[in-house]
């Protein structure tokens, strides 16, 4: 995965899902919330396309993880006066 600048190979592409999540609900800059929570996705979307096989409590935290970040980006983007 490549981190914000485009760039792979950097900590943010070692980075698990796991920091990535933790980043974006944290992250209170507007400005950042959008590539935060497209890190995240993309990190734990990644996650799950090793993690094909039946259900597991892993599965369901990530599934977890993407629901939240959903209700994150819409209370951003209420938020955001430009939406």
């Amino acid at each position: 995965m490549a981190d914000s600048t485009g760039k792979s190979g950097s900590a943010a592409s070692r980075a698990t899902w796991p920091e990535f999540y933790e980043a974006a609900m944290l992250e209170l800059d507007k400005a950042n919330l959008t590539r935060r929570t497209t890190d995240a996705r993309h990190a734990i979307l990644d996650r799950q396309q090793i993690l094909t096989t039946s259900p597991s409590e892993a599965g369901r935290a990530l599934n977890d993880a993407l629901s939240s970040l959903r209700i994150l980006e819409e209370v951003a983007a209420i938020e955001r006066p430009d939406a």
